[in-house]
């Protein structure tokens, strides 16, 4: 077998382990596809659980990151304009607001935990405001956690079954969402696919942004060094040193494991035959950025924005938000959600630490994230 390819039996599919194959993999959608829905549910559902769940294997089927070519196109435009980097910039103050908001919350906790009062908040409310609808992030983040778990074990029922009543929840919400009347609905499929759309939206704002927030902050307050350099940063108003330091984050402990990838036609890939139709796991994570006080800040702009923004096609960048055509619509709006928390963490709570209680991550098998993170707050407000 190949350096950096493997077939896992018990995957019944094709492993990448190698970051120039991650690479080649996900550049050649004419080779290896999004449309991975209906395989992944052929290899790990029942016939009798496929039947009974089709409505909802059809419902994730319609999201755009399961569509390549002018089909994926067409229902990415509309939202890419949503979170364009002026669309972006234009709710920097609005993710301040409810960065502080959160904080407060987190302040008022006698055992303050950072994972469900900010993560879980942050990512909730900034998506509630951008969808447009009025959910509680509480009640989001259980969506999100029953769909994860689904699309992380399609053989569980149990997930199945939990899954499909949170698509019929999120349908009946989404429908009266301020965003309902920008997309197509004149048809039962226009219907469908919009409901689907807006339903990708909210959940890709939710589980791996979560995860995100809590992985920088675990991370800044494990380390002093990086916790002392993220509170200089704040104190001269420096966004490119948490900007660079989230990029590290999402190279080395990306909250998303792998994405899939199905072969089209029969291949070769570093000299092993793929049949068409194999499925083909590609790691996201790059163990080799580290954050460092010289950490490079190539790419990373005076305001901290990143040049990867709306492309992840520059050379040596991580794999986190995808690659080509499949890049992360929302990236910028991720990395403003994290360098934000950051910021405003470090000014109210510069004397945060992790608490003598252990942090609890996830038992999610795909998603890689925190369920509880305990903090001592310590002195506050003393920056900025």
């Amino acid at each position: 077998m190949p350096d950096g390819l493997s077939w896992d039996d018990g995957l019944e599919s094709w492993v990448v382990s190698d970051r120039a194959l991650a690479r080649q993999v996900l550049a050649d959608p004419d080779s290896f596809s999004s449309r991975t829905s209906v395989r992944l549910g052929e290899l790990y559902m029942t016939d009798q659980s496929r039947a009974e769940y089709r409505a909802l294997t059809e419902f994730v089927q319609l999201w755009f990151v399961h569509a390549d070519g002018d089909e994926h196109t067409s229902r990415r435009r509309p939202v890419q304009r949503m979170f364009s980097l002026a669309a972006v910039r234009s709710l920097e103050e609005r993710v301040v607001a409810i960065v502080d908001e959160c904080l407060d919350d987190l302040a008022a906790q006698q055992a303050p935990d950072l994972i469900p009062t900010v993560a879980e908040g942050v990512s909730g409310r900034v998506m509630a405001h951008v969808v447009g609808v009025g959910i509680e992030p509480g009640v989001l983040h259980t969506w999100s956690r029953h769909l994860s778990a689904f699309l992380a074990a399609m053989y569980r029922r149990d997930h199945a079954e939990k899954a499909t009543d949170v698509m019929r929840e999120m349908s009946a919400c989404l429908t009266g969402s301020a965003l309902w009347s920008r997309f197509p609905t004149d048809t039962p499929h226009e219907r469908a696919v919009t409901t689907a759309t807006l339903s990708m939206i909210l959940f890709g704002g939710l589980e791996t942004t979560a995860a995100l927030l809590g992985s920088c902050v675990y991370t800044a307050l494990g380390d002093p060094a990086t916790w002392a350099m993220l509170k200089d940063a704040a104190e001269h108003d420096d966004p490119r040193v948490p900007a660079r330091f989230v990029e590290s984050i999402l190279a080395t402990r990306p909250p998303l494991r792998n994405v899939a990838r199905v072969v089209t036609k029969d291949t070769t890939l570093a000299g092993a035959r793929l049949a068409a139709g194999d499925l083909v796991f590609v790691p996201l994570a790059d163990g080799a950025t580290v954050f460092t006080e010289s950490s490079a800040i190539d790419g990373i702009a005076e305001d901290g924005t990143s040049d990867a923004d709306g492309a992840g096609e520059r050379t040596g960048r991580h794999l986190a938000f995808g690659l080509g055509a499949h890049y992360c619509v929302g990236a910028s709006l991720v990395r403003l959600e994290a360098a934000t928390v950051l910021r405003r963490l470090a000014i109210r709570f510069p004397d945060a630490r992790l608490a003598a209680t252990p942090a609890v991550w996830g038992p999610n098998i795909s998603y890689v994230g925190l369920d509880h993170l305990p903090l001592e707050l310590g002195t506050r407000e003393a920056v900025g």
